[in-house]
């Protein structure tokens, strides 16, 4: 028998004019008997629409269709942001994917990261956490591995990578103990992410491919009824920790992009220009690639600074390919 219950939790966030405010953190608990217990986040960044609601979907669906197992729903991990469409927290201007720092947690965003790293990782086996580029940038709808130091490869991820059922797939390194990944790693969560989205909207059609790769994602886990479906290729691998994926503005300027999202370019070819149309005497500056391959992430706002991420570019590799990153 299913049993559903809420396991909500709050977490102090003060401001000058509330002492004792706190923020409630909404989770949904599906309990389905015996079985992996999974946990599917959203909302660490609170301008990243397309897992929050897709998540919000599996909070009315799921309960009439997990099979066995138990999985925890976190639509919005970090409420404040989310009801501001903010990336960081408005209170504390804290960055959640970088907040796991321990005790004593410093103020709203570490609160929420303590909370999670002590009520929720310790009872999950597995969690997919979906991001998009949120205000600043838009991704080719992706799933993402992301190794934490020097993790060992695990050799599910390429299978749960297939069964997110989207083309594409990112990898990045991080060696930040405060991320998510990084928590996740302490206490031996398997995890897959994903980039959906970005640029401060969000469209039905990508939150139901989120959806459906969730729901894949507990399929494979062995959560959901087996469904015979057609056999699809696997994702193209990227890796977008290579520094030469990463073409970063060297000055203010507005980026006019030539480029679109998934298009392929040559090493050097011109992809867009930065102009200044305020000061119009300032010479139009070109923008090639820095490498060849597929525009996996380009910025959605135009008004840019020096150090802004303006795209993003890597050669497509075979799934396969995944271990020899490790």
């Amino acid at each position: 028998m299913i049993q559903v219950s809420r396991e909500d939790f709050s977490v102090a966030a003060a401001t000058n004019d509330s002492a004792y405010r706190r923020i409630t953190i909404p989770v949904l608990r599906i309990d389905a008997g015996p079985g992996p217990a999974v946990a599917l986040i959203a909302g660490v960044h609170g301008d990243e629409w397309e897992g929050q609601a897709a998540i919000l979907d599996l909070w009315h669906q799921l309960p009439n269709a997990l099979q066995r197992g138990t999985v925890y729903l976190l639509p919005a991990v970090n409420v404040e942001a989310s009801l501001a469409g903010t990336r960081l927290s408005p209170t504390d201007g804290g960055n959640l994917n970088r907040a796991f720092l321990g005790a004593p947690a410093r103020g709203y965003t570490e609160s929420i990261a303590a909370a999670l790293e002590a009520r929720l990782l310790p009872r999950v086996q597995a969690m997919v956490d979906v991001h998009s580029g949120g205000a600043s940038l838009r991704y080719l709808p992706s799933s993402v591995i992301t190794r934490y130091g020097n993790d060992a490869y695990d050799e599910r991820l390429p299978a749960l990578a297939h069964a997110f059922g989207l083309p594409h797939c990112v990898f990045f390194r991080g060696n930040e103990a405060g991320s998510l990944p990084a928590a996740a790693s302490r206490h031996g969560v398997l995890r897959l992410s994903a980039e959906i989205g970005g640029g401060r909207e969000t469209h039905s059609g990508l939150v139901e491919r989120c959806r459906d790769g969730l729901l894949g994602c507990l399929g494979e886990l062995g959560l959901l009824p087996s469904q015979p479906s057609p056999r699809t290729s696997d994702p193209l691998l990227y890796d977008l920790d290579a520094p030469a994926a990463t073409l970063r503005a060297g000055e203010a300027g507005v980026f006019v992009p030539g480029v679109e999202l998934g298009q392929s370019v040559t090493a050097g070819q011109l992809i867009g220009r930065l102009i200044e149309p305020a000061r119009p005497d300032t010479p139009m500056r070109p923008l090639h690639s820095p490498q060849a391959g597929t525009v996996v992430c380009l910025r959605a706002m135009a008004r840019s600074d020096d150090g802004d991420c303006l795209l993003q570019v890597a050669p497509a590799l075979p799934l396969e390919s995944l271990v020899s990153k490790y």
